[in-house]
């Protein structure tokens, strides 16, 4: 029985991942009969991982050799995406980004990675992405295809080599992955000072009011009443027309501004989370807001957006 080796993978990081891998390959190709040893073999800061089929005398069959290629590509694609994506990541942010401590670095290829290995839901539907997006499970065929491409005419494939070289399209992704996380966790930052700042606002001042509630009124403006349901009375909110809504005025920013002018005790809100403030609000007043669990103001406001009375539910 002769051993004929056909592949040899080169690694000099990630060797014990890619070696696990491989031996689970291994096994299984086994299982299903056919023949295949994995040995291992020095060659200055790289260790190759050899693969080699039996031959009993009657040669190879064509299939075995195809079936051993797919299957290193496919554990080659996953240590790829899994692993050398990661640690791209974290050069990415390391090299462009020296201004982060460690902490603030781990965050950051966290959030990275997490949109780098977004796959199908549960419900076997893909993922909600951006146009200009893809799902790991596209990036992870490009990568695939492009290992076994590589494969069909080299018996030799070291790891590093391949990706710097044969995937630059895969490693400008992970630099854009890496920029985009970054823009995430400084949008992120800002408004978590911001609102710690509101809180600040809110806990240094006196309480004006016991009880505001706060209604939407046809067309997405907000309105502040008092427990007796009259208006109150306050600059912010009260002269903004309507179409203003829409335009450069952050009506949000005005409502926040309205509740922190009159720093009530206790905030009712009378809509549903759907509406985007109401986490912001929350936060700002914490400990202060709860969802009305449905009156007439709900109902009111339930019919002009069209929304069942399941939607409103106390949150606290």
């Amino acid at each position: 029985m002769i051993l004929m080796e056909l592949l040899a993978i080169g690694v000099q990081d990630h060797t014990d991942s890619v070696r696990d891998r491989f031996a689970c390959k291994v096994r299984m190709l086994c299982e299903k009969g056919i023949q295949v040893d994995m040995t291992e073999r020095s060659t200055g800061p790289l260790t190759f991982l050899c693969f080699n089929l039996r031959d009993t005398g009657r040669g190879i069959p064509p299939g075995q050799r195809d079936l051993l290629r797919y299957h290193v590509a496919s554990a080659l694609a996953d240590v790829i995406l899994l692993d050398v994506a990661k640690e791209l990541v974290t050069r990415t942010i390391r090299d462009r980004y020296p201004y982060f401590d460690e902490a603030e670095r781990q965050k950051i290829v966290a959030c990275a990675s997490s949109a780098l290995e977004r796959q199908n839901g549960a419900d076997g539907r893909a993922a909600d992405v951006d146009k200009e997006s893809r799902t790991f499970a596209q990036r992870r065929n490009d990568v695939l295809f492009g290992v076994l491409d590589y494969l069909d005419t080299a018996s030799c494939l070291v790891l590093d080599g391949f990706v710097r070289f044969r995937l630059k399209g895969f490693v400008e992704e992970l630099r854009e992955a890496a920029d985009a996380a970054v823009d995430d966790y400084m949008i992120e930052r800002e408004y978590n000072e911001f609102i710690r700042l509101l809180k600040y606002f809110v806990d240094i001042q006196e309480p004006r009011m016991d009880e505001v509630h706060v209604v939407v009124r046809p067309g997405g403006l907000f309105r502040l009443l008092d427990r007796d349901g009259n208006v109150v009375d306050n600059d912010y909110l009260e002269g903004v027309a309507p179409e203003l809504v829409d335009a450069e005025v952050d009506y949000e920013d005005l409502l926040m501004s309205a509740l922190i002018s009159v720093s009530p005790r206790k905030v009712i809100l009378h809509f549903g989370p759907a509406e985007g403030v109401t986490d912001t609000i929350r936060k700002v007043f914490e400990g202060r807001v709860s969802a009305c669990p449905g009156c007439r103001l709900c109902e009111s406001h339930r019919a002009k957006a069209h929304l069942p009375a399941s939607s409103h539910t106390d949150q606290n």
